[in-house]
């Protein structure tokens, strides 16, 4: 998956990087986009939802929300700043592999 990251006079700038990945993923809602209705999490749901959410619910949905997508987290991290929770997330180099896995 290549992420247009900007556009200029220069034409479109695409970089293939797991950071830019990660930030397009996480910052999506999922369904916003006609093209790629699956791109995306769905954090309408854990907002609007009647029922409250664990934080470690909410950290496992991300993780697996990049892991489908093949991006690796390595740790994450919750920062507690005042009322708000930011979340610091390490992502793993991409591993190359040519070992064949047979099932």
């Amino acid at each position: 998956m290549m992420d247009i990251v900007g556009f200029d006079s220069k034409g479109m700038q695409t970089y293939d990087t797991q950071t830019e990945q990660a930030a397009n993923i996480l910052g999506t809602q999922l369904g916003a986009l006609e093209y790629a209705p699956d791109l995306g999490i769905d954090l309408r749901y854990f907002l609007t939802e009647k029922i409250s959410f664990q934080d470690d619910s909410f950290k496992a949905y991300i993780v697996q929300s990049l892991a489908q997508r093949g991006i690796n987290v390595a740790s994450l991290v919750e920062v507690l700043k005042a009322l708000n929770a930011d979340y610091l997330i390490n992502l793993s180099p991409v591993e190359n592999s040519t070992g064949l896995i047979v099932r």
